[in-house]
């Protein structure tokens, strides 16, 4: 058990990592674009730069972003309604938040195949990107890849819950 632990630990440490990363991405882009024409305008056109592609690369980072945040805190991901969990015992909490996380494990491994598909499709028939032309096959493996993290680590946290009963609880922490 304390294995399994230390990998959801590490997987969830990757994906803030990648996540963090992705967000840095997002931000210097916008910052970039955001002066870009800020220089344009002051010089009445003479100086004329643009971040080509930036919505894209906001756009897909954000997924990135999203879906590694969604594979790093997926034990947290519940909320629950104090109004109809209150009278719930610890346990009944845990078997639900233990369904819930084979839930995610499911979307999780659905989602998987279904980037993986579209990466295979990105090779074969030769997608690419709207504005900067590269292919999509990079974008749609990084997600698919995401999405793998989000499936195993939500099999190990229901294994855990349904193993010790132990599970995040939002009302105790007051988070």
């Amino acid at each position: 058990m304390a294995s399994l632990n230390n990998l959801s630990t590490l997987i969830s440490r990757l994906c803030q990592f990648i996540g963090g990363i992705s967000l840095v991405i997002i931000v210097l882009t916008t910052m970039l674009d955001v002066i870009a024409r800020y220089i344009f305008k002051l010089t009445g056109g003479e100086l004329g730069f643009t971040v080509k592609g930036s919505v894209e690369i906001v756009s897909y980072f954000m997924l990135f972003a999203l879906l590694a945040a969604f594979a790093a805190f997926v034990e947290r991901s519940q909320i629950i309604v104090d109004v109809f969990t209150q009278k719930m015992s610890q346990a009944v909490k845990g078997y639900m938040m233990g369904v819930f996380m084979i839930g995610f494990f499911i979307i999780g491994l659905v989602f998987t195949w279904g980037l993986y598909e579209s990466a295979i499709d990105a090779i074969e028939f030769g997608k690419v990107t709207q504005d900067l032309r590269i292919s999509m096959m990079p974008i749609y493996a990084i997600s698919a890849f995401l999405s793998l993290l989000l499936a195993i680590r939500s099999l190990i946290e229901s294994i855990n819950i349904f193993k010790t009963g132990e599970f995040f609880d939002a009302e105790e922490t007051g988070a």
